[in-house]
């Protein structure tokens, strides 16, 4: 089984068009979003509808919660709030409808998807995370994969815990806005073994895959659009 997940597209549709292609390329079985479809750029409703026409199950990222009640609240006080107001209602409606997660089976094997935690699309999950930690996740979902967005830094973390078996996080990076001084858009190729059980550190490979595309064309929007200015230079840098 070979499945690619995307996450934290954040607004940026040039990211997501090639992004899209070159999952296409990969032969992929099935294509899951873990959320934060907008914010930060102008083309939410173009991300949104792509989301839509691809039938990507997509869970709700702390970004898409955050534009819905600000459509509710009707409050769009600060340069930063445009990304959120641009949004169209039927798009906001779709936002409102998205999942806290996704739980799998693939091969035996149980994955739970979300955006930031298990336990809150704004708790950040980060590799260094203590081990302890990792295993009661695990242990409360009953999943044997974790598969997380929000922090916009990929990465693939095996843990064995006490049954010999193996537990898998994997972040999978941003597609719109990378943190991780690689401004190439990423996402995640997650292959699971025909027979995987768990008890093989195998049962689960990663890839990471970088996408180039537009960064220029993509932060002369910004910079001609009323979002804050310093969106256009942590794309460039992406921090």
């Amino acid at each position: 089984m070979k499945i690619a997940i995307i996450s934290d597209i954040h607004a940026n549709f040039p990211a997501l068009e090639e992004t899209l292609k070159s999952i296409q390329e990969n032969d992929v079985d099935v294509i899951y979003c873990l959320g934060d479809l907008v914010g930060y750029n102008i083309w939410p409703n173009a991300v949104i509808s792509e989301i839509k026409k691809h039938k990507i199950p997509t869970i709700a990222g702390n970004h898409d919660v955050k534009a819905v009640e600000l459509h509710k609240k009707k409050s769009f006080e600060t340069s930063s709030s445009i990304a959120y107001q641009m949004i169209a209602k039927e798009n906001v409606d779709f936002l409102e409808t998205l999942p806290a997660n996704i739980k799998l089976e693939f091969n035996n094997m149980n994955m739970i998807l979300v955006h930031g935690s298990p336990y809150s699309n704004t708790e950040y999950l980060h590799e260094d995370r203590e081990e302890r930690d990792i295993i009661n996740m695990h242990e409360d979902t009953k999943a044997n994969i974790i598969v997380c967005g929000h922090t916009h830094i990929p990465y693939h973390r095996v843990i064995k815990n006490q049954n010999n078996s193996f537990y898998h996080v994997i972040n999978a990076g941003s597609v719109g806005k990378p943190k991780d001084r690689n401004p190439k858009s990423c996402y995640a190729l997650i292959t699971i073994d025909k027979n995987a059980n768990g008890y093989d550190k195998d049962d689960v490979k990663v890839k990471f895959i970088r996408v180039k595309y537009d960064i220029q064309k993509v932060t002369e929007a910004i910079l001609n659009s009323d979002l804050p200015e310093v969106y256009a230079s942590m794309l460039k840098r992406a921090y």
